[in-house]
């Protein structure tokens, strides 16, 4: 796991260092698109304002780091962490010699929340780390904006994570879990963002556009709570 988490954390932050040298290259890159032809890229959702807009320095890290970069690998990262929690366990058959040490709950409760502190920890590292940045630079950062994103990446976490943990403990190895959060994420997202009545569903709607309205942040946060308890249940029933 810890493997896991370093290599997670620092792909991530090396993600970051990387947009922001690529910031220099706006002017250029405006200059370069200039030459395709017209009509083109609006067909992608990118305007002649966007771009302009895009050597600004608070549009350029909310657009790209929290609307693009990095929340497009929250979900990724609450599964990477979740998904061997307890089927490495099972799978390697360690679990009985756990269990002797510790009583259920309180081994469920050491294997759920002690990663999930971790990657809440490493979220919140990521999602603030262009704040000093903007204020050792002398750019202005919009940190409201970054809050709210955080808020709103943190319980896409706890969501993702408790699914994953879900199909962790009724999973019998490492791969089951991780290929069937993967594919519960991909029909999500599919569903979500074809049929409009299911739009819920997306999350990366809602994690990208740092969408903190009531009505998606309920369901997602009581939907990772019914996860926890599902996985509880079937941790605290499952024969070992």
């Amino acid at each position: 796991m810890k493997v896991r988490f370093l290599v997670m954390f620092f792909l991530l932050l090396g993600t970051f260092v990387l947009l922001v040298v690529m910031k220099d290259y706006t002017p250029a890159l405006t200059e370069m698109l200039k030459n395709i032809p017209e009509g083109f890229l609006e067909n992608f959702g990118v305007t002649e304002e966007f771009i302009k807009k895009l050597s600004e320095w608070n549009f350029y890290i909310i657009t790209q780091w929290y609307g693009k970069n990095l929340g497009q690998f929250v979900p990724i990262l609450a599964i990477i962490i979740a998904f061997p929690i307890f089927a490495r366990e099972i799978e390697n058959e360690t679990i009985e010699l756990l269990l002797v040490r510790l009583s259920r709950k309180k081994l469920f409760i050491v294997k759920f929340f002690a990663p999930l502190v971790f990657t809440f920890v490493a979220l919140f590292v990521l999602a603030l780390v262009p704040v000093p940045v903007s204020w050792f630079i002398g750019e202005k950062l919009d940190t409201g904006l970054v809050f709210r994103y955080l808020l709103v990446e943190m319980i896409t976490i706890y969501l993702w994570f408790s699914i994953t943990v879900f199909f962790s403990v009724i999973s019998s190895d490492q791969v089951q879990p991780l290929i069937a959060s993967i594919a519960t994420l991909a029909g999500t997202t599919v569903l979500g963002g074809f049929v409009k009545t299911l739009s819920t569903l997306n999350t990366y709607s809602y994690v990208l556009k740092g969408d903190l309205t009531l009505w998606p942040s309920l369901i997602y946060t009581l939907t990772g709570v019914v996860f926890t308890y599902l996985s509880w249940k079937s941790f605290k029933t499952r024969d070992f």
